[in-house]
């Protein structure tokens, strides 16, 4: 096994990010979805709008085909998927092939959900494989550094979102601490100023969400 670089680490903690991404907004999607079809048929709109990417689908039958499954789309669920397949294909010899296997099996499910009628089902298996993903890297990575910096990614980009979705600030703060803990473990370099800042508004009686979404996307330093 190799030294952890700093491209190597990068590579890490972008796994760990876009598997988070794709974990948390399909969730969403499937809530989402539910709502459109329900009661709400524009609300494609308020979610492109919460998560922060250009609302570009036109229709609710456009949103519904193409968020989940158009590799051209650059916010597209398989295109952060792809993402992450490419950060751990570069890293296999780092995570295991088995580990990067549930990844490219999450690809297969996505697809195959793309060409079925009713593809709800299908894009659930997507979720059991990211959770079986995560699952590998804790039994299965042997290094500590690399678990950590995985997991560092993982909280990184929960954080991000639930800041974007204005969760409530428990479920910030109770993942701000959990973060800081793989922060800690990952023995990367990060801006001190912001971990004291975020620190001081979490005393606060009510957190800044943008800010600290502001303030968290300079942690790392390169």
């Amino acid at each position: 096994m190799g030294i952890i670089t700093v491209d190597k680490s990068d590579h890490l903690l972008w796994l760990g990010r876009y598997t988070e991404r794709v974990y948390t907004t399909l969730n969403l999607y499937f809530q989402s979805a539910d709502r459109m079809i329900d009661t709400t048929p524009d609300y494609y709109g308020e979610f492109c709008r919460k998560i922060g990417i250009e609302n570009v689908y036109g229709s609710r039958k456009n949103f519904l085909r193409t968020y989940p499954f158009d590799e051209n789309d650059p916010n597209s669920i398989i295109s952060n998927l792809n993402r992450a397949y490419d950060n751990a294909i570069v890293m296999r010899d780092y995570i295991g092939t088995e580990t990067m296997a549930y990844i490219q099996l999450a690809i297969d499910d996505i697809h195959s959900a793309g060409r079925s009628a009713a593809p709800i089902a299908d894009l659930m298996l997507v979720i059991d494989h990211i959770l079986a993903f995560w699952g590998c890297v804790n039994d299965m990575i042997d290094n500590e550094q690399i678990r950590n910096i995985i997991k560092l990614g993982k909280g990184i980009e929960r954080l991000d979102l639930y800041l974007s979705l204005g969760l409530p600030d428990s479920n910030i703060i109770r993942e701000y601490r959990r973060m800081k803990q793989f922060l800690a473990k990952s023995k990367l370099r990060y801006d001190d100023s912001v971990i004291n800042t975020v620190d001081s508004m979490i005393s606060e009686s009510e957190l800044n969400h943008p800010n600290v979404k502001n303030l968290l996307r300079n942690l790392i330093v390169e």
